[in-house]
């Protein structure tokens, strides 16, 4: 007995080689380019959750992608970040500064820490930032830092007060001695 044709073929979900190849391209610059990437697991949440999770994390400068763990391998290897190779397994989404975005390293963490309360099914497995790779226990340590402008403003400041007491200092006997001559013109 002869097959009989139903229908046209149906093409394989997922693109086939060349998909692939595009998307490794495309993850292998997102990791070259990222300063920090926070890996998760993401088993028991519904794709709601994934794009509200997404739509919270935009404004703060990070991006949320879901990721097959063979082709962010293949894209991480590629682009010099091979270390984190064991972090990925299971159901795995990466979070990392977006494209023009402002987030800082301290910034991707801190958002991820932030929505752990509101996504309890989400876990973080651990992080990259240059070519060290984090544990989940550093990635929360790393969140609690102050940001980047917090800290900046701490080191004008620590700068910045030794200098006006040396400017004090100096400037007071000339003060004083201006304050004696004007109580005594003004006596005269």
């Amino acid at each position: 007995m002869a097959k009989v044709k139903t229908g046209p073929k149906v093409k394989r979900k997922g693109g086939g080689v060349a998909a692939k190849a595009q998307k490794v391209g495309q993850l292998q610059e997102d990791v070259a380019s990222a300063s920090a990437i926070v890996v998760t697991e993401y088993r028991g949440l519904r794709v709601g959750d994934l794009q509200e999770l997404r739509r919270k994390l935009r404004p703060r400068g990070v991006e949320y992608q879901v990721v097959k763990n063979s082709l962010f391998a293949r894209a991480a290897e590629a682009a010099g970040r091979a270390a984190m190779r064991p972090l990925l397994s299971g159901p795995t989404a990466v979070a990392f500064p977006a494209k023009g975005g402002k987030a800082d390293e301290v910034e991707v963490a801190r958002a991820l820490v932030d929505e752990l309360r509101t996504f309890r099914a989400l876990k973080i497995v651990g992080g990259v930032i240059g070519p060290r790779v984090y544990s989940a226990e550093e990635v929360q340590i790393l969140a609690r830092l102050p940001s980047r402008p917090q800290l900046q403003a701490t080191i004008v400041g620590s700068i910045q007060a030794p200098l006006g007491n040396l400017t004090g200092t100096l400037s007071a006997p000339f003060s004083q001695l201006i304050r004696v001559f004007a109580a005594r013109g003004s006596a005269a």
